[in-house]
């Protein structure tokens, strides 16, 4: 990432969201209001498990896109990646087994070691992660405490995790014990506007991450976490000795602006909108530009996840080079857990603008070029 913000870098990285999606307007609305009427609440400590009206926020949006939630099984978290470190920390002992995909997000990655999991890579592909595989190895006697799965627009892959595949992974859940981590801060952004349910719907072993930072913005630092209830109570505790709470204002404002029904169908409507024409453009200058760069179109997300047609240049060497251009992306091997990583990497097409757009994608075929000179 700082690599990415160096003055006269454009960036192709980061899964970072335009700024053109935050409904600024709308917020400085809500501020106002908020700031005149209910200061003293919205400036002051809160609940370690969120302030009650954005509690009611989370399992309301959770109940609309997967089983109906509770309240009282629905926290707020500093961001989706502290719900993740909630989890492994909470959940996990040295030694335990994550089964995940291979590759994953990264972030997830770094969570279940740094909780001293073991890994249990499992292959995926565009339906997402291969729950065939992860039946085998389970009755092969793997016993995993958790399965973490991106379930929209795999962070890198792109996949989306068939209605049947959730469908059998809550029934291996059931069967085998362990909890399903179901993150899912790309859910919305299905360019066609269909979004399958939660894996909850199938099964009750399942802990949902509900980023507001891709769809929303990240600066407030607001996520939701739901989870059965005999679990919250534990990941509440292991919040409160970590940061006491998530910020008060913008759970308060966050509240608000999802309690008006018509605003979050018209707000997402519009990010369908940007990213879908953004993903369409990039992709037909990718395939103009760069013949040696194969990738399957988004269906959603933010990302293209691509691998490098030749032999001779390794996504690291073209990384290298595409710094040395003034372009960042990330190569492909930090995501992957067992599978080879060295050729593939992954684009953001999410920020740049069209000329931006054209710029980058002429500094990448510059970047290849002088990295195939170079292996030579």
């Amino acid at each position: 990432m700082s690599a990415a913000n160096a003055p006269g870098v454009l960036s192709m990285a980061g899964g970072i969201p335009a700024p053109d999606s935050f409904p600024v307007a709308r917020l400085a609305e809500v501020t106002d209001r908020i700031l005149s009427r209910s200061a003293a609440a919205a400036l002051q400590y809160a609940s370690t498990a969120g302030v009650p009206a954005m509690r009611e926020a989370v399992a309301r949006r959770a109940g609309e896109t997967g089983a109906p939630v509770g309240p009282e099984r629905a926290m707020v978290t500093g961001g989706s990646q502290q719900g993740l470190d909630l989890v492994a920390r909470t959940l996990l002992d040295e030694g335990d087994l994550v089964a995940l995909d291979d590759p994953s997000y990264l972030g997830a990655v770094q969570s279940f070691r740094g909780a001293g999991a073991r890994l249990l890579p499992l292959p995926t592909d565009r339906d997402g992660m291969r729950t065939d595989v992860l039946a085998e190895r389970l009755a092969a006697g793997a016993r995993p405490k958790l399965v973490y799965v991106v379930p929209h627009f795999h962070n890198p892959t792109g996949g989306v995790l068939t209605t049947e595949r959730r469908r059998d992974l809550a029934a291996l859940a059931d069967r085998y014990g362990f909890l399903i981590v179901e993150d899912d801060p790309y859910g919305d952004l299905a360019f066609d506007g269909e979004r399958l349910p939660s894996t909850d719907v199938h099964g009750d072993r399942v802990i949902r991450l509900m980023s507001l930072s891709k769809t929303l913005c990240p600066g407030f630092r607001v996520a939701g976490l739901t989870a059965p209830a005999g679990l919250i109570g534990e990941l509440v505790a292991a919040k409160q000795s970590s940061d006491l709470q998530t910020n008060t204002f913008g759970q308060h404002v966050l509240a608000e602006l999802l309690g008006d029904p018509a605003f979050l169908p018209a707000h997402l409507a519009r990010l369908r909108t940007l990213y879908g024409g953004k993903a369409r453009a990039t992709a037909a200058l990718l395939r103009e530009r760069l013949p040696w760069l194969a990738f399957d179109d988004p269906r959603g997300g933010l990302f293209f996840w691509c691998s490098v047609d030749d032999p001779r240049v390794t996504s690291d060497l073209l990384y290298a080079h595409a710094l040395a251009q003034g372009l960042a992306l990330v190569p492909g091997a930090p995501f992957c857990i067992e599978q080879d990583g060295s050729r593939l990497l992954r684009l953001s097409f999410a920020t740049l603008d069209e000329e931006q757009r054209r710029e980058g994608v002429s500094r990448l075929a510059t970047a290849f070029d002088k990295a195939r000179a170079d292996a030579h």
